[in-house]
């Protein structure tokens, strides 16, 4: 008679219980929308944090393109700098590899870099006398990534000049010399 009541004492709990065990269907589709809208805000941050890397990765591509290419024209020869070029359409079709320029670059003011898991990199320069002179020229060197997400945002620009000196006699214009400054022959 013992076993018959234990069994008997154990099946009272249960039932004495029974309404506040386990969740309500309410409880259970209020829990699954918060949850769904948490991790929409999760995925919207990763997509945002992608696209950032993305473009993060295309700027430091691009700078580093347009630092090349700028370092490429500054050490080619002052006879070998031809003016010309466009930072808004390719000059020359199709586009050399920006890593193939070859010391001195003449006639070539585009080129572009395909960097794996980065995408394409155009590089366009100009390179300009600067009115007034002619031993003085301003190159300006752009790179910008061509993805969807970073064209725009991605480009860097750098500018310099250049001026002619003659380390061989001669060899620079002799028009268009800058005005020469004289510090007292000028009657006072």
């Amino acid at each position: 008679m013992r076993e018959h009541r234990m069994i008997k004492n154990s099946t009272l709990d249960v039932a004495g219980h029974r309404g506040e065990a386990g969740f309500t269907l309410v409880e259970t589709l209020v829990a699954i929308v918060v949850l769904v809208f948490g991790l929409m805000a999760v995925t919207n941050l990763l997509l945002v944090a992608a696209n950032s890397n993305q473009v993060g990765n295309q700027a430091t591509v691009a700078a580093t393109s347009a630092t090349q290419v700028m370092d490429v024209l500054k050490s080619t020869t002052w006879n070998s700098l031809v003016p010309g070029g466009s930072l808004t359409a390719d000059a020359t079709a199709p586009s050399p590899a920006c890593g193939a320029l070859v010391n001195p670059v003449a006639g070539i003011y585009n080129c572009d870099d395909i960097i794996n898991g980065v995408g394409r990199i155009k590089t366009r320069w100009t390179i300009a006398a600067v009115p007034g002179t002619q031993r003085l020229l301003l190159i300006t060197v752009r790179s910008e990534g061509t993805s969807v997400l970073g064209a725009g945002r991605t480009t860097a620009t750098f500018t310099a000049f250049r001026a002619c000196t003659e380390s061989v006699a001669q060899s620079c214009p002799l028009t268009g010399i800058l005005p020469q400054l004289s510090c007292c022959s000028q009657n006072f």
